[in-house]
C-alpha cells in the first residue's frame, strides 16, 4: 500500500496552527471532494511514520498496518485506505503540521506525544467520547486504564491507544549468584536496591577503580515515579519538586552515582555481564535478544525481570508509554474512520497479531491475559518474561504527562538534578536546590502559557 513520499523541513509556527484551525468551510468541502473516491471507492487516509515508535530496529514497520488495511478492506470492499510511506519519525510532526495547514489532514493520524496537547487545544483532533459511548462504541473497561488515559485531555478522550510499552527492571542473575546476593522479589525498595548495588560494585581486576557495577540506565525520573512524586499535577496545572518523594528520589540517585567512584557505566559494561540491574522497555528487551545480538550479547550470563524499586511513600511502578491514534475533527469520513480506529485499537485478533509480530504489548487486558500471549513470550524469550509480568507492569503503570511544554520543563529539571548527582550537597542543600529549580520551571511554564 505504499503511496507518495513526503518530507518537509520548516518548523511549526503557532500562527500557522491557528490559521489551520480557522480555514474556511469552502476549502473543507473542496478537500472532501478531492478525497471522495478513487476508482469508485471511498478513500480513507491515515498518517503514520516509518520505523518503530520505540527507537528499536524492526524489519517492516508497515507490516502490521498493511495487514490491518487488508483485513478492513475485505470487510469494506467499497473502501481504500491510503498512507504516505517513508516519513521518518523525526520528520513526522512537520509532515503532519503541513498537512493540517493545507487542510489536508489525514482522516486518522498517529498522534506524537509532544503534539497531543496542542492538537487538542487547536481543535484538530475529534472528541471521541461521543463515538466511544454510542451504540457502535467501545468498552472502556477492555483497556488497561493506564494506557487509555494517555489519550485523554481534561477527562475527554481524543485518541485511542494502539500499542503499549511497559518499562521493567532487568537483573543479571549470574552476577548476583556469584556475589551470593538474593534476587529481590516482592516489596523491592530503594534501600534494597542501594544495598545490592553497594555489595556488587567492586574492583575485580585490582587496578584501583571499580569495574563491576550495580546499575545502568536507571534515572531520577524512574526513581521519582516509584517514589510517588507527582511533579506536575493534572495537565501541568502545578509543579512540585520540593516534596519528600522527590527528595528521596534524588538522594537515592546521588548515592548510586557516588558508588561508581567517577567511572562510566555504559551498554557495553552491561553486555559484558558486569552490571547487576538495567531498566528496559519491552521493545528494547525483545529486540536486544534477537539475532545477531543473541550471539554477541546474550551468551555469558542469565537474567530475569523484577519490579521497579519503590520509595517509602511510593510503589513498585514505572511509566507506561503508548502509541495513540486520533481522528481528524475535519474528516469527511468520520464514520469509516471510527470503524478503522476501533479495529486498530480494540479488535482482539489484530491486537494479538500486533503483539506477536512487533516488539510491543497489547493495549487490551484480554490479549495480555490470554494463554496465546504467554506462549508468544515463552517461545520468543525462553520463559524469561511472561505475559503476566508485562500485564502487571502495564496495569500498575503511570501515564506520562502530555501538556504543552512538558518536554522542555523536564529538560530544565534534568539538567539541574544531574548536577546534584556529583555534588556534595547534603539534605538541606538539596531542599534549596530543588526549590530554585522549581521556581525556574514555574517561570518557564508561565511564560509559555502567555505566548
Amino acid at each position: 500500500m505504499e503511496q507518495g513520499r513526503s518530507r518537509h523541513g520548516k518548523q511549526w509556527k503557532r500562527r500557522g496552527w491557528a490559521a489551520a484551525a480557522l480555514l474556511s468551510a469552502s476549502l473543507i468541502l473542496l478537500v472532501m471532494s478531492l478525497h471522495a473516491r478513487e476508482n469508485g471507492k471511498k478513500i480513507l487516509t491515515i498518517g503514520v511514520f516509518s520505523g518503530s515508535n520505540w527507537d528499536v530496529a524492526v524489519q517492516d514497520s508497515y507490516a502490521a498496518l498493511d495487514a490491518a488495511i487488508e483485513q478492513f478492506e475485505k470487510v469494506h470492499p467499497d473502501v481504500t485506505i491510503h498512507y504516505d510511506s517513508g516519513i521518518p519519525k523525526a520528520d513526522y510532526s512537520e509532515y503532519l503540521s503541513q498537512k493540517i495547514l493545507k487542510d489536508d489532514a489525514p482522516d486518522l493520524m498517529v498522534v506524537p506525544d509532544d503534539d497531543f496537547d496542542r492538537l487538542v487545544r487547536l481543535g484538530v483532533l475529534e472528541d471521541l467520547d461521543k463515538w466511544m459511548d454510542g451504540g457502535n462504541g467501545v468498552q472502556r473497561e477492555k483497556y488497561f486504564q493506564s494506557v487509555l488515559k494517555t489519550g485523554q485531555h481534561q477527562d475527554r478522550q481524543y485518541a485511542l491507544p494502539v500499542e503499549a510499552m511497559p518499562y521493567m527492571m532487568f537483573v543479571n542473575k549470574t552476577l548476583l549468584a556469584k556475589e551470593l546476593v538474593k534476587i529481590p522479589t516482592e516489596n523491592f525498595t530503594f534501600e534494597d536496591l542501594f544495598d545490592i548495588c553497594r555489595r556488587v560494585t567492586k574492583d575485580t581486576n585490582h587496578d584501583g577503580v571499580p569495574d563491576q557495577f550495580g546499575i545502568y540506565k536507571y534515572d531520577w525520573t524512574d526513581a521519582a515515579v516509584s517514589a510517588g512524586a507527582d511533579l506536575f499535577g493534572e495537565n501541568g496545572g502545578r509543579i512540585n519538586l520540593t516534596g519528600a518523594e522527590m527528595k528521596q528520589a534524588v538522594l537515592l540517585m546521588q548515592k548510586l552515582y557516588r558508588l561508581n567512584d567517577g567511572q562510566t557505566v555504559n551498554q557495553e559494561t552491561f553486555d559484558n555481564g558486569r552490571v547487576a540491574f538495567m531498566p528496559l522497555t519491552l521493545a528494547e528487551y525483545r529486540t536486544y535478544k534477537t539475532y545477531p545480538y543473541k550471539i554477541k550479547k546474550y551468551s555469558n550470563f542469565k537474567w530475569d525481570v523484577i519490579e521497579m524499586p519503590k520509595g517509602p511513600n511510593g510503589g513498585n511502578i514505572s511509566l507506561v508509554h503508548t502509541l495513540n491514534v486520533g481522528m481528524s475533527a475535519r474528516s469527511g469520513r468520520k464514520k469509516l474512520a471510527w470503524e478503522f480506529l476501533k479495529y486498530l485499537s480494540c479488535d482482539e485478533d489484530f491486537q494479538m497479531q500486533l503483539f506477536k509480530e512487533m516488539p510491543v504489548a497489547s493495549v487490551l487486558k484480554s490479549v495480555m491475559e490470554s494463554e496465546d500471549a504467554d506462549y508468544i513470550m515463552v517461545r520468543d524469550n525462553n520463559s524469561l518474561v511472561h505475559a503476566e509480568t508485562i500485564e502487571k507492569a502495564i496495569e500498575t503503570g503511570i501515564a506520562e504527562p502530555r501538556f504543552e511544554g512538558y518536554r522542555e520543563a523536564m529538560q530544565l529539571i534534568d539538567g539541574d538534578i544531574r548536577q546534584l548527582y556529583s555534588s556534595d550537597a547534603e539534605a538541606t542543600d538539596l531542599d534549596n536546590a530543588l526549590r530554585m529549580t522549581q521556581r525556574k520551571v514555574r517561570d518557564y511554564l508561565d511564560r509559555s502559557d502567555k505566548q
